[in-house]
């Protein structure tokens, strides 16, 4: 129920009670003053004559008299009055009569109910008024209220520059200035978080980089030699059979370490990205991850990308292969497609796959969606998730395509 249905409803009882109670005291009071009333006239009617010694045309004249004969057929119901108000203001007034005359108090009380329906009329305009002045001074103390659970709404949808104007009540704007104070801390906090969020990525990003162009240059070259000696020892003819079938196994162990370190180290860092470009990058991921998860994956590829920095580029390969590994993790798919195209001045990412996908989105907060929006954010993009129950999930990042056209496999990281 609305406040104004609420005070309306308790007016209304409160205007009832007042009418009530003073309904009461004015028919207390109305029936005294009808009493005393026809105490006067009954004096009055002690000094007159008789009404056959009065000439015809008195008669008539004479207030809350009649004459015995007529007043015996007076009844309220003649009188333009409710017969109940007559009954109620008349009951218990002895019909008296003195000198030939009948006390008859209808006069007197058509007088109180005229006047008791100039009050009720007046007391009805009075309530009409004052619940046409509540509406207008509700709406006017809920408007403040309204704009603020409109602002409320913004920050939960994530729009924290939402603030408020100065309100005319001073109450409402003490509650305004807390709700602007507390969402500029908000945005405040928010910019923070973000520039943290912004900062780590490219502390992780470099450290990433830097591993594995550690990892490149060292162990790689270690593994590398490891191999040669042992193919090498193959053709010694010092060597016996078994020492021979040791140097082969050696060659084998460290070609499959090879492997995984190469697997490795383009999860810590893609240096074809460096060396051929985006385009060469997003098709190695790609084959890489059907590879690696056993799933099929429908690349779509643009040849043309949008020039991007490298922080971009990495930025992007972060992205994708985030919404890849969360496929294989999580989503039970049996295939996936990926689209990155270059379409009205923006470049789409779109991730798909036919797994299981979930009716609650918001249970899906787990920290790499996180690292997905941050990175997005970072790209000036955004991203939308998007899946039902049993059909799967669809990614979608949007960002705009400074450079259009320009392409990216000459960029490097």
């Amino acid at each position: 129920m609305t406040a104004y249905r609420k005070l309306s409803l308790l007016m209304l009882a409160v205007f009832l009670l007042v009418y009530a109670v003073g309904g009461v005291f004015y028919t207390l009071q109305a029936r005294g003053d009808i009493e005393r009333e026809l105490g006067s006239v009954m004096e009055l009617a002690a000094s007159l004559p008789a009404p056959t010694q009065l000439a015809p045309e008195l008669v008539p004249e004479m207030r809350h008299l009649r004459p015995v004969s007529v007043g015996e057929a007076v009844s309220g119901t003649t009188r333009e009055m409710p017969d109940w108000f007559y009954r109620l203001m008349a009951d218990g007034i002895p019909a008296q009569a003195v000198n030939g005359w009948q006390l008859d108090p209808a006069d007197e009380i058509e007088e109180i109910w005229e006047s008791f329906v100039l009050i009720s009329a007046a007391f009805l305009l009075g309530m009409t008024l004052c619940f046409v002045a509540l509406g207008w001074a509700i709406r006017q103390g809920l408007r403040p209220l309204a704009e603020l659970g409109e602002a409320m709404a913004s920050v939960e949808r994530g729009q924290l520059a939402s603030r408020l104007g100065a309100q005319n009540l001073q109450e409402v704007n003490d509650l305004v200035a807390r709700f602007n104070t507390m969402a500029a801390a908000l945005e405040q906090e928010q910019k923070t978080v973000r520039e943290l969020m912004t900062e780590l990525l490219r502390v992780q990003d470099r450290e990433r980089e830097h591993i594995a162009r550690v990892l490149h240059d060292d162990l790689g070259q270690y593994l590398t030699g490891i191999r040669a000696q042992a193919r090498a020892w193959l053709y010694d003819p010092a060597l016996n059979s078994e020492q021979k079938k040791q140097a082969s196994e050696l060659a084998h162990h460290c070609e499959t370490v090879q492997k995984h370190f190469r697997h490795l180290l383009q999860d810590l860092h893609p240096l074809v990205m460096e060396q051929l470009g985006l385009n060469s990058a997003i098709s190695h991921l790609a084959e890489q991850w059907q590879q690696l998860s056993g799933l099929s994956c429908q690349l779509e590829l643009d040849d043309c990308l949008p020039e991007l920095t490298g922080e971009q580029q990495t930025h992007l390969y972060r992205f994708l292969q985030e919404a890849l590994n969360n496929i294989s993790r999580h989503a039970q798919a049996t295939r996936a497609s990926l689209t990155v195209a270059q379409s009205s001045g923006a470049l789409e990412v779109v991730v798909c796959d036919n797994g299981r996908g979930t009716g609650d989105l918001s249970d899906c907060r787990g920290l790499g969606l996180r690292s997905m929006r941050e990175r997005a954010r970072c790209l000036g993009g955004r991203m939308e998730l998007f899946s039902h129950l049993g059909e799967g999930t669809r990614v979608l990042l949007a960002m705009p395509a400074a450079g259009a056209g320009s392409p990216s496999a000459g960029s490097g990281g």
